[in-house]
């Protein structure tokens, strides 16, 4: 069994999983919602929102942790509630959790199997309906305060090979680039987390699909799809996000944006989570250097 059954921030049968010195917990009762990410002796990597612990049914809830969400935002379609149970499928070596059909006719799953090193998540959407629907999976998690996520910019090049864009930095419109938790590097970009209570958000589309998020004196490592060139990404372009204010820190992914077809069609966008010792270097230069290096 690649799992275990056990209680979880007020949650009953959460799947345990533990592998290589490190656990993930994926709630049952809700969600799916992993809520637990990190070292078996070590510290939570995720944000887990204390108020919403054990409450079931009724509204969408910012539990914290990892959710399956689906592109472009809007409401009420992307807030439906995931505050009800899930349905667990064991395969020979992964597990699949699903949630209920949502008021839209999509159902959200998560696929969890341990590799080397870490984790691998895959997301699906299926839609249920009758008819086609046009969306993009959209992989968020909610870190635990106090720490910096850090994501590679494009190799710069000559003029000569370089006549069309290669990255868009994406700002909405409650976001100023003169916002001291950013830092705009030549390797790398950053944005910290703090105790302003004002929210901020950018994104990029990040050719390397890698984030981190340091934090405890170690790195939280998300790979994530790149899709090829001509795929449709909303927000302007973007295959990644980040957005905080105080007391937490969202390190999202995206993936294309794409018509799903009913019965049985879905959308899938893969993860792979890591935790490295130490955290990512404070000058430009040795974080470029770092994500260089980073072998996974």
């Amino acid at each position: 069994m690649l799992f275990e059954y056990e209680d979880f921030a007020g949650f009953s049968n959460c799947a345990t999983f533990r592998h290589q010195g490190l656990k993930l917990i994926i709630t049952t009762v809700i969600g799916p919602r992993i809520l637990y990410f990190g070292r078996e002796d070590g510290p939570n990597h995720l944000l887990v929102r204390e108020e919403h612990c054990g409450l079931l049914g009724g509204e969408y809830r910012s539990y914290g942790g990892h959710r399956l969400w689906t592109g472009p935002e809007e409401r009420p379609k992307t807030y439906t509630s995931d505050s009800y149970s899930v349905e667990v499928y064991e395969e020979a070596e992964a597990v699949r959790f699903a949630s209920r059909v949502d008021e839209f006719f999509v159902r959200k799953l998560m696929r969890v199997s341990p590799i080397q090193g870490g984790f691998r998540i895959e997301h699906q959407l299926l839609n249920c309906g009758a008819y086609d629907v046009e969306l993009c999976p959209w992989a968020i998690t909610v870190m635990d305060p106090g720490g910096e996520c850090v994501i590679p910019m494009h190799p710069v090049r000559p003029q000569s090979e370089g006549l069309l864009p290669v990255q868009p930095v994406v700002l909405w419109a409650y976001a100023q680039m003169d916002d001291p938790r950013y830092t705009w590097g030549k390797r790398v970009a950053r944005l910290r987390s703090t105790d302003d209570p004002n929210p901020t958000k950018f994104g990029s589309y990040v050719s390397q699909g890698v984030a981190a998020y340091s934090n405890h004196g170690e790195t939280f490592v998300k790979q994530f799809d790149v899709q090829p060139k001509g795929s449709s990404h909303i927000d302007m372009g973007c295959n990644f996000e980040s957005y905080t204010k105080q007391g937490m820190l969202e390190v999202e992914s995206l993936g294309y944006l794409q018509k799903v077809s009913p019965s049985g069609s879905t959308a899938v966008h893969t993860e792979k989570w890591f935790l490295v010792d130490g955290i990512v270097p404070s000058s430009d230069a040795d974080a470029g250097a770092w994500f260089d290096q980073l072998e996974l």
